[in-house]
């Protein structure tokens, strides 16, 4: 049996869900009532089991994390002028003593600052990855990912390096946050071992993301978790997000549609109307002849839109250019 207590605001939050959405029928015991009101058989409930994000609001952050390895991966091609990529595998939440379990023990690990956000961010690098940085920072192949170095911890010196590289990289996960309140990253400390940060209480849920870069020669792992704690004041602003999948709205990009369709230019005509003709009439014809057309005068004449008929007008004047008044419009 897990020995673990929930906190006040877990209970809290968890009658506020009995109390909106009913008992679970799962915990209900053989025709005996739970409160009186239902029965069934008690199977095993993680109630510790973290549910603090929506599916939809994960997805939205799966959706921003996208973004920010795109970038991640133009980083190192540009700074690096290696052949690299990145990609986000994996966005959950979780216990963070759960999540300490995922990451490689001997991870360069660096406890972020995020103004105004109250708690701080971890970030962990794969010391493999990190070493090959800096050997391609100091103008090597990058091959220091290979081989025992891969476990051993990073002097001052190197992290001093490797920082040309990796503050750029908080940067754009720090963009990434943005996307629900502006902060600005700061280094407050680094760490050979991420058991050893207290930044983030055990028990704390956190939304943890996983990326991993590959290419030749740097590969590795990169992850970001922060504590649900910091993040609930801002958690609304993922609805407004620019990531917010419409597409399945009605209207919700009818407005902007609208704007840019407003601006297509069309060619509208006027047909005066039509007459008939002998072959040997029409062979005949020249300068001052006169054909007649079925139109009367001040009649109707159709007016196409893109050579399809759309309105129907009489013609008049306008100053000096001649004009249309609409006066019938045709149904498709």
């Amino acid at each position: 049996m897990n020995n673990e207590v929930l906190s006040n605001a877990e209970i809290d939050a968890l009658l506020e869900l009995f109390a909106a959405e009913g008992v679970p029928e799962d915990l209900l015991e053989d025709g005996r009532s739970l409160g009186g009101l239902h029965g069934g058989a008690i199977t095993s409930v993680d109630l510790l089991k973290p549910n603090r994000l929506s599916r939809d609001q994960i997805a939205i952050v799966e959706r921003i994390q996208e973004m920010v390895a795109g970038k991640l991966g133009a980083l190192l091609v540009d700074r690096l002028r290696v052949d690299a990529s990145c990609d986000c595998v994996a966005v959950e939440q979780m216990r963070y003593a759960n999540w300490v379990q995922q990451v490689e023990k001997s991870a360069a690990t660096y406890i972020v600052d995020l103004p105004p956000v109250s708690m701080p961010a971890i970030v962990t690098i794969s010391t493999g990855l990190l070493l090959g940085i800096v050997d391609r920072v100091l103008g090597g192949s990058g091959q220091a990912t290979v081989g025992d170095d891969k476990r051993r911890e990073l002097s001052d010196a190197e992290y001093a390096v490797a920082d040309a590289i990796v503050v750029p990289i908080l940067d754009y996960l720090a963009e990434g946050i943005s996307e629900l309140v502006e902060v600005k990253p700061r280094i407050a400390s680094r760490l050979s071992n991420v058991t050893l940060s207290q930044a983030i209480p055990f028990q704390e849920v956190v939304l943890a993301s996983h990326f991993q870069f590959s290419g030749q020669p740097l590969l590795g792992d990169l992850r970001i978790v922060l504590a649900y704690t910091g993040l609930e004041p801002y958690l609304d602003g993922l609805a407004t997000s620019r990531f917010v999948a419409r597409s399945g709205q009605v209207g919700a990009f009818r407005d902007r549609v609208l704007e840019h369709v407003r601006r297509v230019d069309l060619e509208v005509g006027v047909e005066l109307g039509h007459g008939h003709l002998r072959l040997g009439e029409l062979m005949a014809l020249g300068v001052g002849d006169i054909i007649p057309i079925e139109t009367k005068i001040g009649g109707l004449v159709e007016v196409p839109v893109e050579g399809v008929p759309k309105f129907r007008g009489v013609v008049g004047s306008r100053g000096p250019r001649y004009a249309v008044r609409i006066e019938e419009v045709l149904q498709d």
